[in-house]
């Protein structure tokens, strides 16, 4: 057998993210802080996501990335924001004034954050334009409002300087990469996304409170979250009602090595919750597995749903490699992929909605595992292979 654990960093996301997709009461601000606690007199409480937190002083806002790399406890990323110039701030940390008005953004995963928040029109540059799924973004770069920076491993810097946006938010790895390190000599923020690190779905929708604060819409963010999450919540307690669970199988074949979800991943995580039954679940790798096929084939050879699969049709399957037709979600046609909103220059919604709409992703699979619960329900990022020919 072959067994790898891999966490792999967010720029592989867009490769093959799609193999490893399936590889309590909402916080109220004002929270009073506990005595010792320095000059902040209170902050956001952030009860699913670990990645950040918030913290108010009377004339200031304090936000702390955390970094999920070491055991130091020393963060990631400090940011002080203020309305005013004449406010005397720390010397550490960088400086943001807000409300921020205009950004480069260079994760997809940030466009739904911005698009919940009514602030697309902020968005002055994004990244592989051309994988862009989002409708508005796409028509203010037909008429020139946002610019594509190009490669996001290797953006167009001297494009980003010369647009000289107020922010660019830009994914976080364990070491500084050379495009932020670049915009840091020019004097330019950049805001760190680490939502990806975060293992349960509304952990990583929480992150929208932390783009909220450099909007000065907290209390927006707070409501849109509390919405979410009692939605995600009503699920859950919505599918226990089922008295056996189906069992599941994730991801598909990349280059010889598929790879699933770990047992402590945001994937399992979403299979737990929509009370699915999964091989790793007792696995503790929040990273993703990479088996060979005899592997899938012994330990997922008889599961009854399939999701993530890399393929529209079912003849396009049996094309890619004859040892699918082995799998029982294959014979009694029980294989989904996430291919539901996409463009035809590769544009796929699951990319960017998905992470702030973690209901809707749960929904998709318990109506995928058990439509009779959501009658009226209609896949939103995932639809069942299509029993058409191989495409030419």
């Amino acid at each position: 057998m072959c067994l790898k654990v891999i966490n792999p960093p967010p720029f592989l996301f867009v490769v093959f993210f799609s193999l490893l997709w399936w590889g309590c009461q909402s916080g109220k601000h004002g929270e009073k802080k506990n005595e010792g606690d320095g000059d902040y007199i209170s902050s956001v409480s952030v009860l699913h996501a670990k990645g950040f937190q918030i913290d108010h002083a009377r004339e200031y806002t304090k936000v702390t990335i955390h970094n999920p790399w070491t055991s130091d406890r020393k963060p990631y990323a400090v940011y002080y924001l203020y309305k005013t110039d004449a406010i005397a701030l720390p010397p550490d940390g960088i400086k943001v004034k807000i409300p921020v008005t205009t950004l480069a953004v260079n994760t997809f995963s940030y466009f739904e954050f911005l698009t919940l928040l009514g602030e697309v029109d902020v968005i002055k540059a994004v990244t592989d334009g051309f994988r862009v799924y989002n409708p508005v973004i796409l028509q203010k770069m037909e008429t020139g409002e946002i610019i594509d920076l190009g490669d996001p491993f290797n953006p167009n810097v001297e494009k980003t300087m010369a647009l000289n946006p107020q922010a660019i938010i830009n994914s976080a790895y364990a070491q500084m990469d050379s495009y932020s390190e670049r915009l840091i000599q020019a004097g330019f923020s950049v805001i760190y996304s680490l939502e990806w690190m975060e293992n349960s779905p509304l952990a990583r929708a929480e992150w929208i409170k932390l783009m909220a604060a450099f909007l000065d819409k907290e209390a927006m963010a707070d409501t849109i979250f509390s919405g979410i999450e009692g939605k995600y919540l009503d699920l859950q307690e919505k599918v226990k009602e089922v008295p056996q669970k189906r069992s599941v199988m994730a991801g598909d074949n990349f280059q010889g090595t598929w790879y699933v979800p770990g047992g402590n991943s945001f994937n399992a995580t979403l299979f737990r919750d929509a009370h699915l039954d999964y091989h790793y679940k007792n696995n503790k790798e929040s990273g993703s597995i990479g088996l060979d096929i005899e592997s899938i084939l012994t330990q997922f050879g008889n599961v009854e749903l399939w999701f993530g699969c890399e393929a529209d049709t079912y003849g396009e399957l049996a094309e890619k490699d004859a040892k699918y037709l082995l799998l029982q979600p294959v014979q009694k046609r029980q294989v989904f992929n996430n291919h539901n909103r996409t463009t035809p220059s590769g544009g796929n919604d699951f990319f960017e909605s998905a992470i702030a709409n973690p209901d809707l992703m749960l929904s998709d699979l318990i109506k995928a595992a058990y439509p009779s619960l959501l009658p009226h329900y209609s896949f939103t990022y995932i639809k069942p292979l299509e029993e058409t020919p191989a495409r030419e």
